[in-house]
């Protein structure tokens, strides 16, 4: 039942409204009050490197696409500008023409029209008349079928020819030898056309007969003839059409018929004297050629306008907003308007401001007009609606994927929102989101159901978790008119004032504005299914690939080519509409609808072959002061040239906002890149002497490649400016300069001289003084740094033996009735202490002496004996807190260094392993190999924290450098040196309250 239901309801809609039909394109013709030099044209046809050209009767013209260029008299050498027809191939770069009566024979080649001899140039007509009176076809209609039947000769492309006459068809190869021949009636020769290696012969009353290697096909055209019949044959393009009952159509053959293809319709050409067609297919445009109006260009359109009729809906305005898909072929605009690509089908006139349009999940539509919520129900046809006040203005509605519907709303006149969710019951709850600080434009979510904002101020985000409006950092400046997720999540914004913007991975990108600026005032995007998005703005509409945008962010091409379309490719205005939702429809057909101020613009964007400036660029004209010269690939200028302008072109039949040159000049004076303006030349005065390269660059298409032209520009030096001359000069000179020099110098002996023995003897005194100062100064700084070192080991290490000296006084003078056994304990520590002063002393002595040599003297003597000395002498501190030290070293192991300051050092680890070691053990040990010999020092005493050990790793590895060593305990410090001195490392593995093992590793010589 519910399918009948909307059977009925979908034949209802359909049926209520009747078809209008949509107005085509028309004809804009161009005469000689813009750019041509007279109204008849009697010939047109195209080139080889996509230029147009046509005769006339005051001169031959080339056509771009936007300027004509006149061939005649002035620059031509013709004595006649009353030009016949064109002939020739365009395929093989050779087309010709004539001057009234074959006075003179131009020859077009290389996109420039020159005045030839015939008697040295091959004859470019097949025949003369002469006396058989043969004439050559040069297409339909011609001037010279003033007889019916008349000796008639048709040449193909590639050189064969058919031979009609008496009633008869004879075929010859492309060498002259005859082929076939048959008979076959006819009326006229100007019913005789080629489509290929075809002869056809159609009559007025739509029978034809088609020719090909002997043999003849007839049939009839399905078209009905009307009076207005008339064939046109352009031999330049090789096509034929077929002028009947005021529309235009295009011949061809298929399975050996003769078939119509309909160009225009409803189009008078007999009143307007139409005598010549060509119909460029790659671009859909038709060019004809009047007798009395110049030349007609016909676009066939590919973009329709539905607008309301004024005589079935003279109450309907013109002006369309938000539009909403109803069905895949159907369109609702906010108002209640129904539509499909061609028309209006129903009108349910909605109570709405136009600017938002929602359609929930159960088919019904949501509207607003100013603070007015209204919902129409599918159930009851749309015809009763429900309606809310909320007060404040509704400025966007949107329905989820979900089913809920968001809104915001807005106060008049102030940039604030706020932001409310519903559920579409029966009896909706509206729930308040988050109030913002600025006004929603734009409501959309991405596939993952997260709900982005476009507002006045930048793009937010609801947060997942709080879910409130999260501002996008670096979009709080863009204005946004609509946002756009593709299927990959790319986020493209259009904004009012600046253009389009792309948000990927945190990261905002603003895409560069076309060239008129009209991309500023963005309103929607669409994307079609071949990877084009479509932008509609107050100017006309743009076609843009999205890879070009997505190379351009990444920063992998440095251009993007938008592609333009205005109201001459089917719109009845250029300014579309934006600033609601949504501000486009893609519906399931295919089809693309954007509002306007003048009805919906539709289209299906497959349909759409859009004109790229593909073709070549070409250097045109190159004047210099006032004077043409031929354009080559290089030009030498006069070195007294005061000015030249190089004017460029490249044959384009598409909007002329689309081409866009740029040329740029590299040499002695250069110049960056510069866009040519509409003129499309550039001039240079006053260059410098030397080689130039012009180069000219254009975007070809949606790839944003360029095409490039260059151009080699040689202006030559003035004998002056010249290497040879600038050598001799230069030669001159350094002569000059040598013969000067000589005189000075052998003055400058001579004076040297009388002062060099004087000089001399000061100098060898000086020398004397110098290095006795400096020796005195090696030696005073190394007497300093020796006196000061001194001072800080005696500071150090005396003062461990004098404290435990003044303890054992202090305790021998407070202890008044000590046992002589207590009291020669105190003797024995002070005895012991007294020894280590001594030993100590003796030690910074022999340090001292290190420092009066380079090099230390070396001894052998023995490892474990020098540990067992400095063992006995640190025994009774270590006693006395506990612990002990053990000699692991073998007795056989020798050491050859210098034992003075090897001592030092050993004294100074266990010094520092005593210290900090109590209740526990110091062991030291050897290993001997044959490269190196390594002394272990390990405690159990409370180790080194991780800082300070690599604090001293540090000292050692860079202790010249090191900031802070004069900070660094003085004992290791002064092992550090000594190690530096011999030649040896040390390395520390310790842990906190985990004990130290100290590593000293000396390398054999």
């Amino acid at each position: 039942m519910a399918s009948l239901a909307k059977t009925i309801f979908l034949f209802t809609l359909l049926s209520c409204f009747s078809v209008w039909p949509q107005a085509g394109n028309e004809i804009r013709w161009t005469t000689d009050s813009e750019s041509l030099p007279q109204n008849s044209i009697k010939s047109i046809g195209p080139d080889r490197y996509g230029f147009i050209w046509m005769t006339t009767e005051n001169g031959l013209v080339r056509f771009d696409g936007r300027d004509f260029k006149i061939f005649d008299s002035r620059n031509t050498g013709i004595r006649n500008n009353r030009i016949t027809y064109l002939r020739g191939s365009a395929k093989k770069d050779s087309l010709y023409s004539s001057t009234e009566n074959t006075e003179d024979i131009i020859f077009i080649n290389q996109r420039h029209a020159v005045k030839i001899d015939p008697k040295k140039h091959p004859n470019p007509w097949f025949d003369d008349p002469g006396e058989k009176n043969v004439f050559t076809c040069e297409g339909t209609p011609s001037y010279f079928f003033g007889r019916p039947k008349r000796p008639y000769k048709i040449p193909l492309p590639e050189g064969e020819q058919y031979y009609i006459v008496n009633d008869s068809v004879s075929h010859f190869f492309a060498d002259g030898k005859p082929d076939y021949r048959i008979h076959f009636i006819y009326e006229a020769n100007k019913y005789f056309f080629a489509l290929g290696k075809n002869l056809v012969y159609l009559t007025p009353d739509g029978n034809y007969s088609i020719i090909r290697d002997g043999k003849i096909s007839a049939g009839r055209l399905s078209l009905t003839p009307a009076s207005d019949w008339q064939i046109y044959w352009n031999i330049i393009s090789e096509q034929v059409f077929l002028y009947n009952n005021e529309n235009l159509y295009q011949l061809g053959i298929q399975s050996d018929e003769l078939t119509e293809t309909l160009l225009i319709a409803n189009q008078d050409l007999k009143s307007a004297n139409v005598w010549a067609i060509y119909s460029d297919t790659a671009n859909g445009t038709i060019y004809l050629g009047s007798i009395k109006k110049g030349l007609g260009i016909y676009s066939i359109p590919t973009f329709t306008t539905v607008t309301p009729s004024k005589d079935q809906h003279p109450d309907l305005f013109e002006i369309f907003y938000a539009l909403h898909p109803y069905n895949d072929s159907v369109a609702v605009s906010s108002s209640g308007i129904f539509m499909d690509r061609r028309k209006i089908i129903r009108n349910l006139d909605f109570q709405t401001d136009k600017y938002d349009i929602a359609i929930d999940q159960h088919g019904d539509i949501w509207t607003s007009y100013f603070s007015l919520l209204y919902r129409y129900k599918k159930s009851d046809g749309f015809r009763h609606p429900e309606e809310w006040d909320f007060i404040d203005d509704i400025s966007v509605i949107y329905v989820a994927k979900n089913g809920t519907i968001w809104m915001d709303l807005a106060k008049r006149r102030k940039n604030s929102g706020k932001l409310y969710h519903f559920k579409p019951d029966l009896k909706p709850e509206f729930i308040k989101q988050a109030d913002l600080d600025t006004k929603i434009n734009c409501i959309t979510e991405d596939r993952n159901g997260k709900i982005w904002l476009g507002t006045k101020n930048g793009l937010y985000v609801l947060d997942d978790i709080s879910g409130k409006p999260m501002a996008v950092r670096g979009s709080e400046n863009i204005k946004i008119r609509s946002i756009y997720i593709d299927t990959e999540q790319y986020i493209w914004l259009t904004s009012y004032e600046k253009g389009l913007f792309l948000y990927r991975n945190k990261k905002i990108t603003s895409f560069p504005q076309d060239k008129n600026g009209y991309l500023s005032s963005s309103h929607c995007m669409l994307e079609d299914r071949n990877g084009f998005f479509w932008i509609s703005t107050n100017k006309g509409l743009f076609q843009v690939k999205r890879k070009n945008l997505i190379d351009y962010a990444a920063a992998r091409c440095h251009a993007v080519y938008y592609q333009y379309y205005d109201k001459s490719f089917g719109f009845l205005t250029n300014e579309f509409n934006g600033g609601c939702q949504p501000c486009g429809a893609k519906l399931g057909n295919g089809q693309f609808l954007f509002p306007s101020l003048h009805g919906v613009v539709v289209f299906n964007p497959d349909a759409v072959k859009p004109i790229v400036p593909d073709n070549d660029i070409f250097i045109d004209e190159i004047i210099v002061d006032g004077k043409n010269v031929t354009p080559g690939n290089s030009i030498e200028l006069g070195r007294n040239f005061e000015r030249v302008t190089f004017t460029v072109s490249s044959p384009y039949y598409g909007n002329q906002s689309n081409l866009n040159f740029e040329a740029r000049l590299d040499g002695p004076d250069s110049q960056e890149w510069m866009a040519l303006q509409e003129h499309r030349s550039i001039t240079f005065t006053n260059l410098h002497p030397g080689t130039y390269t012009l180069t000219i660059r254009k975007l070809n298409g949606f790839d944003a490649r360029y095409d490039y032209k260059r151009i080699t520009i040689v202006v030559p030096q003035a004998f002056w400016q010249t290497v040879w001359f600038q050598l001799l000069m230069a030669t001159l000179l350094l002569l000059l300069i040598f013969a000067g020099y000589n005189v000075r110098l052998q003055f400058i002996r001579k004076r040297n001289a009388l002062l060099e023995k004087t000089i001399n003897d000061q100098t060898h005194d000086l020398k004397n003084t110098i290095s006795t100062l400096r020796g005195t100064k090696d030696n005073l700084r190394m007497q300093v740094e020796s006196n000061a070192k001194l001072m800080q080991y005696i500071t150090h290490d005396i003062k461990t033996p004098l404290k435990f000296m003044a303890m054992a006084s202090q305790m021998m003078y407070e202890s008044e009735n000590d046992s002589k056994e207590e009291m020669r304990e105190n003797l024995k520590a002070i005895f012991t202490s007294s020894t280590q002063m001594f030993n100590f002393i003796d030690n910074l002595l022999e340090y001292s002496k290190a420092y009066k040599h380079d090099e230390p003297d070396t001894e052998e003597f023995s490892l474990h004996k020098m540990a067992a000395e400095k063992i006995g002498f640190f025994q009774s501190i270590a006693q006395s807190q506990k612990t002990v030290i053990r000699n692991l070293i073998p007795k056989d192991v020798s050491l050859v260094t210098n034992r003075q300051l090897f001592s030092i050092i050993l004294h100074n680890i266990l010094d520092n392993a005593v210290k900090y070691t109590g209740n526990g053990s110091i062991i030291i040990s050897a290993s001997v190999t044959a490269e190196k010999t390594e002394i272990t020092v390990k405690d159990t005493g409370i180790g080194m924290d991780e800082r300070t050990k690599q604090h001293y790793t540090s000292l050692m590895e860079n202790y010249e450098n090191n900031a802070v060593k004069k900070h660094s305990k003085l004992g290791l410090y002064i092992v550090i040196e000594l190690l530096l001195i011999l030649n040896g490392t040390i390395e520390f593995s310790s842990k906190e309250n985990s004990g130290t093992t100290i590593r000293i590793v000396l390398k054999k010589n």
